[in-house]
């Protein structure tokens, strides 16, 4: 008996299908590989409450990922994927800041933490998801930019201030630098500013003065702080470095030019003093350092 014939919309939707469960089963592993990681992290911790909240999103990764339908959401599974690894890598993270990056792979594994956190862009290029509506979330992506940037700065920060700033290798600590502030400054433009003007009511117009300068929380406020003081390291102690213009080692390709220090520098340290001495005034943030920082790099 000869096999039915296939009408053209046939064998499209079987296209299709085909394509959902290869895509489907490709995630799957990925999130077989997280589990494991977190699962080797438990081991021995007790039930941390940061491992617990990623296996709890495991699980809800895994469950996704056994759909191998049409139905099959990269958009959702992407999200969920991010949040995952945000918290895994926190924990990893914590141990490394704890440690004081004493260990003499520290860089290394820096670097890989930030792979880690670049992956989810990665596979939201590779599904070609960038020309469609954004794949990842707005508030996760700032936070896999944050998680990246505030990671090198602290980096920097011990390393730096260990070695007394006579740096074993700089133009490496240059490149941690660059590497830093471009993620920061991307976390910080990834919501645009409020246009203040007469079709917008406000109650509140020191809220109002911090979102129209694109101010969303108090860790854009610690952003600019922090961009502020990586700008001054790179011009302090590695102003004599010759880049490779190579882009990152740590396989982030897209940062192949000297980030402008002393430009960067400036802005982000005017706007960090305007905000704190200004809607943020009772807040409690100190501004000492960032107008020292400030003389620094305008002479």
């Amino acid at each position: 008996m000869k096999p039915p014939v296939l009408r053209s919309h046939d064998r499209s939707h079987l296209t299709r299908l085909n394509m959902a469960a290869s895509s489907s089963s490709i995630w799957k592993q990925k999130v077989d590989l997280l589990q494991h990681r977190c699962e080797s992290l438990c081991t021995g911790t007790g039930d941390d409450p940061i491992l617990m909240k990623a296996k709890t999103t495991l699980q809800k990764l895994k469950d996704l990922s056994l759909d191998e339908t049409e139905k099959f959401d990269i958009s959702c599974f992407l999200n969920f994927y991010s949040k995952a690894i945000l918290d895994i890598t926190f924990y990893e993270e914590n141990q490394l800041v704890d440690e004081d990056f004493v260990c003499d792979d520290a860089l290394q594994k820096v670097g890989e933490l930030i792979r880690d956190l670049s992956e989810p862009e990665r596979l939201a290029r590779d599904a070609k998801l960038h020309k469609k509506a954004p794949a990842i979330e707005v508030e996760v992506l700032e936070c896999l930019y944050w998680r990246r940037g505030a990671l090198l700065y602290m980096y920097c920060q011990t390393v730096g201030e260990r070695e007394c700033w006579h740096l074993r290798n700089p133009r490496t600590f240059q490149q941690c630098l660059i590497d830093g502030v471009s993620h920061l400054m991307k976390m910080l433009k990834m919501q645009s500013p409020l246009v203040l003007n007469d079709d917008v009511s406000f109650q509140d117009l020191n809220t109002a003065t911090l979102l129209s300068q694109g101010i969303f929380s108090d860790t854009h406020v610690l952003a600019l702080m922090y961009c502020g003081e990586m700008c001054y390291w790179g011009l302090k102690y590695c102003s004599d470095c010759q880049s490779s213009n190579t882009g990152s080692e740590f396989g982030d390709r897209s940062q192949d030019k000297l980030v402008a220090f002393k430009d960067v520098g400036e802005n982000v340290l005017e706007t960090y003093i305007s905000v704190c001495e200004g809607p943020l005034i009772s807040q409690g943030w100190n501004t000492e350092k960032a107008k020292t920082i400030l003389q620094f790099l305008k002479y």
